[in-house]
């Protein structure tokens, strides 16, 4: 019972570490945004953030590429 307990307890405390660490990502990226809002409108916000994607995914490709 006690390991089942322990077991349970650690599933919960888990998840809710989880759940702070998505809170402060999201909080972290709508401060981003609103930050960046008073300069630009979304859809330029959103052309960079695709870009800035694409850019990751090039240099993740080329490194893993590059690695064998």
């Amino acid at each position: 019972m006690l390991t089942l307990n322990f077991f349970e307890t650690f599933t919960r405390e888990l998840v809710n570490f989880f759940k702070d660490i998505q809170k402060f990502l999201v909080d972290i990226i709508s401060s981003i945004h609103h930050f960046l809002n008073r300069f630009m409108s979304d859809e330029v916000i959103l052309m960079f953030g695709i870009l800035i994607a694409a850019f990751l995914a090039i240099m993740i490709f080329r490194y893993v590429i590059n690695k064998r």
